[in-house]
């Protein structure tokens, strides 16, 4: 049976349609759905241990800067989040500027960790303890050598912890906020 050529319209519909059923056919497929982020702890075990690595690593800074008499006191910044930097820059001059001068390093004694989450809350924190550091060991001395520690100091202080994220060029977690919550011859419970 001989064929009737379609007439050029229907004909430039007729490829004009093959065309775009294979432009369908051949559009990328959609982007998948974000993936979740994993959580940053997946247990109580491993916020306690980053709340005490931050808090060591965050003394262990300090002290250097004070011990060195208050120099370049933005070495503090790999191990505080950005506001806790300027109050932290303050005091550290503070103490360098009165002429006074640290000798000894505090000890930490003890870390808790009463809350913790799978992501960083609405200020970034991602655990929140208390650590307990024994002072006994640190004397500040005037511009004479002479102590200017308090005989009746407690020998220990308490303070209140939180920690979030570190962003680009800082330690993986790093201190948001720390306050003293209490002092005596023994750590807060």
């Amino acid at each position: 049976m001989p064929t009737t050529p379609l007439p050029r319209t229907a004909s430039a519909l007729a490829v004009t349609i093959g065309l775009l059923a294979l432009t369908a056919c051949t559009e990328a497929a959609p982007a998948p759905p974000p993936k979740s982020t994993p959580p940053v702890f997946e247990n109580e075990e491993q916020a306690l241990a980053a709340v005490t690595e931050t808090y060591q690593e965050f003394m262990r800074i300090s002290n250097t800067i004070l011990v060195e008499g208050g120099v370049e006191v933005d070495r503090i910044d790999v191990i505080v989040g950005d506001e806790l930097a300027e109050f932290e820059h303050g005091s550290l001059i503070e103490l360098a500027t009165a002429g006074k001068t640290l000798v000894g390093a505090p000890l930490l004694l003890a870390t808790s960790v009463s809350d913790w989450y799978a992501q960083p809350d609405a200020a970034g924190v991602i655990a929140v303890g208390t650590a307990c550091m024994d002072l006994t060991p640190v004397d500040v001395l005037d511009s004479n050598g002479n102590s200017v520690v308090a005989p009746d100091r407690p020998r220990t202080r308490t303070w209140s912890v939180k920690i979030g994220p570190g962003e680009a060029g800082q330690a993986t977690f790093v201190l948001i906020e720390h306050d003293a919550v209490h002092e005596g011859e023994a750590c807060a419970s």
